[in-house]
């Protein structure tokens, strides 16, 4: 096994080569591209969005906000993200550029991962890490929309960069940047903060600690980063700083089921649930995925234990090659996960975003020290890699069919039908399984039963639901007009 250096100017002439990077920028642009085409005009669009947008218009304005909308226990969200965002306000103007904009940071984040590979190793390990990445349930629905959140593929694909080469020159400005992207990373997401105490871990293990004078300097600069957020919680105002609910010690085993539904992507098939009323539409095709993720997700668990035993022989040696290094750091920065069970957290698959790509990284780095059963550990990673392709990307083509009329690239098409069906008076209502909701009246209907009085319903819901079916015979009439996937009923 030998590390491969990608030269371009030696290579460009290459036809192999040239044949090799077009097949890698199909899987990790190209296919994700795909991917964010199908899905993102079927995203929904909540109030957390449309808080973040108006904290942009703050930070343009130049009124830098101290913090932002509450999270789910309460306390406000960190302003980093507005800043960082914040400008692209000056060129995006409609929620759903926003939407694109996470997407192509997030293809982003893939290419800085595939070309970091692509220094260290050969083809192989490239094709593979791509295929993984491009792939990946979770790590590519979370690109489709705007959320904080989101946003931590990138800073974390930095942060291993910086990591590697730490580990590698052991230079102390790598250190630094290492600990303010991890800083970034806990300012998305507070439960990423199990990734201090990994980091503290890492440079304990591998002999990297900094002299204590830099160790005080950088405690100084992650005081400043958060300092708007302190001055927001604990000065300005207290009462908001205060979470609403404890999370801490509520739920121990939440966190390891979640931790399997985030690297197995099992939990995306559901249409609502916590954090997931924009989840997938419930169709017969999901009785076919279920028992496929499930047994890739048990297959994944079994190879990500394996690679950590693995880590643990690594740690025993006396002297370890910069690579073996950077696979136990890998390994911790994994295990850092488990840190939100023994504190007992309520977790969702979001809460988990630190370990896209670590964790795609740590199994698919065994390869290369793996001398026995390398062959049936790549097909078990082919496997993988293939089942959840196969589900993403049969999901998106599926959400792009069959959108919800109050996704965000769909709310102004179809008003504008319905105006273009009814110019002058209408009532449009749709039923779910979660009831009945009206979308929107205006003028008033002459009469009680009228070609404009209507009800919607998915063909799947209509399909699956015998409530929905009993209630649409029993009351109402199938019209002749119809949107996407929707059957439009008026009453009888």
């Amino acid at each position: 096994m030998h590390i491969y250096r990608v030269s371009f100017s030696e290579n460009l002439m290459n036809l192999n080569y040239l044949l090799k990077f077009f097949l890698i920028s199909i899987i990790c642009i190209f296919l994700p591209l795909l991917y964010y085409h199908w899905t993102i005009p079927s995203n929904s669009i909540w109030q957390d969005q449309i808080s973040a947008i108006e904290n942009f218009k703050e930070v343009i304005q130049g009124e830098f906000p101290f913090a932002g909308y509450n999270m789910s226990i309460g306390i406000p969200t960190f302003p980093i993200f507005y800043y960082l965002l914040g400008p692209f306000h000056f060129l995006f103007k409609e929620p759903i550029e926003f939407y694109y904009l996470t997407a192509f940071i997030n293809i982003l984040s893939f290419v800085i991962i595939v070309y970091f590979v692509s220094l260290n190793f050969s083809f192989l390990y490239v094709f593979l890490i791509s295929v993984a990445i491009a792939s990946n349930i979770w790590g590519l629905f979370y690109g489709s929309f705007l959320w904080n959140q989101n946003f931590i593929s990138f800073f974390m694909s930095l942060f291993l960069i910086s990591l590697f080469h730490l580990i590698k020159s052991k230079n102390i400005i790598y250190f630094h940047l290492s600990g303010i992207l991890i800083n970034l990373i806990i300012q998305m997401s507070p439960q990423s903060i199990v990734l201090i105490p990994s980091f503290m871990i890492i440079l304990f293990v591998l002999k990297l600690l900094p002299p204590f004078h830099h160790q005080l300097f950088h405690s100084f600069i992650h005081f400043i980063l958060i300092s708007p957020w302190l001055i927001h919680s604990f000065i300005l105002f207290p009462e908001k700083g205060i979470p609403t609910h404890s999370s801490l010690f509520q739920d121990f085993s939440t966190s390891f089921v979640e931790y399997t539904n985030f690297i197995g992507g099992w939990g995306l098939m559901k249409e609502n649930g916590k954090y997931l009323d924009y989840g997938t539409i419930v169709s017969s095709s999901n009785d076919f995925f279920f028992p496929i993720l499930s047994f890739s997700t048990f297959i994944l668990f079994i190879l990500i234990s394996i690679s950590t035993f693995l880590s643990f022989k690594f740690i025993n040696l006396k002297s370890q090659t910069i690579l073996q290094k950077f696979f136990i750091a890998l390994s911790i920065l994994n295990l850092s996960s488990f840190f939100l069970s023994i504190f007992g957290l309520w977790v969702a698959p979001h809460h988990f975003k630190f370990l896209f790509p670590t964790v795609p990284l740590f199994v698919i780095f065994t390869l290369y020290f793996l001398q026995k059963f390398r062959k049936l550990f790549l097909i078990f990673l082919l496997f993988i890699s293939i089942s959840q392709a196969s589900y993403s990307y049969t999901r998106a083509y599926s959400e792009s069919v069959r959108p919800y009329i109050t996704d965000i690239g769909y709310q102004e098409i179809f008003s504008n039908y319905v105006k273009d069906q009814c110019p002058n008076s209408a009532r449009v209502r749709y039923v779910t399984p979660k009831g009945i909701h009206t979308y929107l009246q205006y003028g008033e209907l002459e009469k009680e039963v009228s070609s404009c009085d209507w009800m919607l319903v998915q063909k799947n819901h209509y399909d699956l639901s015998i409530v929905i079916f009993d209630l649409l015979n029993e009351k109402f009439q199938l019209s002749q007009e119809k949107f996407k996937d929707y059957l439009i009923w008026i009453p009888k």
